[in-house]
Order: C-alpha cells, then structure tokens, then sequence
C-alpha cells in the first residue's frame, strides 16, 4: 500500500511537469505565430525571435508551472550557508560537469547526424554565434537561471525531499534534463541538476545554485558567445586566442573534475535512509504512468528534434 501511494505521488510529479512543459511550449508557440504571422520579415532577426519566444516564457510560462508544482505540505529543507572557498570550488566542478556533458550530446548528435546524413542543427549554438551576446544575456544569465532553480531546485526537490536527498537529486536532475528537449543539452544539463540539486538539499538555499548557474552560462553564453562572434580562428593572433580560451575553459573544467572525484567520497550522503524500499526505486519512482508519459513524450521530441532539424 505505501509504495502504491508513493508511485502515486511520483505520477502526480511527472503528469505535472509534463503539463508545465506542454504550457511553456504553447505560449512560445502562439507567441511565435501571433506577431510573426503579422510581421513575417522579423522572422529572419534572432534577436526578435527570441524576444518573441522567451517574454511569454517568463511572463507567463513559468508562473503557471510554479503553480502546477507547488505542494502545501512540502518539507522545508534546513538552511546551510556555502563559504567563498566552497563556492568557487562548486562552480569550478560545476563547470567541469558541463563539459563533460556538452562532449557526450556532441558525441551522441554526431552519431545522430552521421546516420541521417547531415548534421544536427544546435538552436543554441546558433543564438550564441549569431544573436547579440548581450540581449541574449539577459535570458541566459539573468533570467533562465532565476527561473529554472526556483523551478528544478526549489519546488520540485523540496516536493520530493521527503523520500531522501538521492532521490531529490536524481528527478531534479533527470527532469532538468529532458525538459530542454534536445539531445545537445540533455547530458549537460542532468548533470548540472544532479550537482545542483546536491547544493540545494544540502544548503537549502537556492540562491547559491542560481548564482552557480548564472556564472555557467556567463562563461557559456558571454564569454563564449563574444569569442566567437568576435575571433578569426584563421588569424595568427585567433590561433593563439583560441588556444588561450581554451587553456582556461579546460583548465577550470579539469581541475573541477579533480576536485569532484577527490570530494566524492564526502558527497554520498552514506548511511541516508530513504523513504523508498531497497530494490524498488526505479519501480516506484520511474515505473509510473505520470513519470513515464513524461519521459516519453520528451525523449519523442528529442529523436524527433534531431531528426528533423
């Protein structure tokens, strides 16, 4: 009787999640067609485009998703303050997670491109290279990381705290990861909700993940997209620009893979009980009609995302 009670909960969570995603999808979309239907020539401006998607998204979008997750009874998990030091290391292991991630989706679109016959558009590499750094900012670093913490962090991990910190971490982060809906940031971005899921139950506090996903996406989007847009790679003087962003992007990433696996040993959470019987997780946290609607229409839209684009 408790672990069909439990599976019930988890299918709540998943069915909910999966209308959320359905809800930011139509705006963006009725957004689109609305004022691209009356003024066809700002299709071809990115800038505009993404106004276009992204305002409804955070106007409306999002507020009705924080209403679909919030939970009366949700436990409130006990605050912890994060020294300077430990923040800095955070964002460097944070940092090195996403580059391991970003080399899998680049490793698995790759395979995906070679069987389809040509590559997988990247949607974000796009307004990266393309768009104005700084308009894009104000999404990317600004608002996405308030956004989506408060979202995968706050709400759903404080929902879901009570059958243990394992299982929060893994559903914020396996959730996180397909709601981007596309095989390039999928891997990334479940292992940056796993570890940022891990800050969050352990601190309690999700200004620090924000603050760890506005520094990410800075160096991603900012610093990145500025490099791009603004460095000729042929130069002699590109050649060696590249080669020093690359030290550093790699450097940061390298040395927090190291710190991660010399940390991991502190991070297991070893001897935490768990609401959720031994041997039944997947079962009961998975193996639901909710969770596994959701897990399936979202990877549908990944194959078909990849596929068609």
């Amino acid at each position: 009787m408790e672990m069909k009670i439990q599976r019930k909960d988890f299918s709540s969570l998943g069915f909910r999640m999966l209308i959320g995603a359905v809800l930011m999808t139509a705006v963006q979309l009725i957004s689109q067609g609305a004022v691209l239907g009356n003024k066809p020539e700002w299709a071809d401006n990115i800038n505009i485009g993404l106004a276009v998607t992204m305002i409804p998204l955070y106007v409306i979008g999002y507020p009705g998703a924080f209403l679909l997750m919030r939970k009366k009874d949700a436990e409130t998990i006990e605050r912890h303050r994060m020294r300077p030091r430990q923040f800095i290391l955070a964002f460097m292991m944070s940092y090195g997670l996403m580059i391991i991630g970003n080399l899998v989706g680049l490793a698995v679109t790759a395979g995906i491109g070679f069987i389809k016959g040509e590559p997988v558009d990247n949607a974000l590499l796009s307004i990266i290279t393309e768009g104005n750094v700084w308009i894009s900012a104000i999404y990317t670093v600004l608002l996405a990381p308030v956004f989506e913490e408060i979202l995968f962090r706050k709400l759903i991990c404080d929902r879901v705290i009570h059958f243990g910190q394992r299982t929060a971490i893994l559903v914020s982060g396996l959730l996180f990861g397909l709601f981007h809906m596309n095989f390039n940031q999928f891997f990334y971005a479940a292992f940056l909700g796993c570890f940022f899921a891990f800050i969050y139950v352990k601190t309690g506090n999700v200004k620090y993940t924000i603050g760890l996903h506005m520094a990410v996406n800075f160096i991603g989007s900012v610093v990145g997209g500025l490099f791009l847009q603004n460095v000729n790679m042929l130069e002699p003087s590109g050649i060696i620009l590249s080669a020093l962003y690359s030290v550093c992007i790699y450097g940061i990433a390298i040395t927090g893979i190291v710190f991660l696996c010399l940390s991991y040993s502190k991070m297991r959470m070893a001897g935490e009980e768990s609401a959720i019987a031994k041997g039944r997780w997947f079962q009961t946290v998975i193996l639901n009609p909710g969770m596994m609607l959701n897990c399936v229409v979202m990877l549908a839209v990944m194959i078909l995302q990849a596929l068609m684009l």
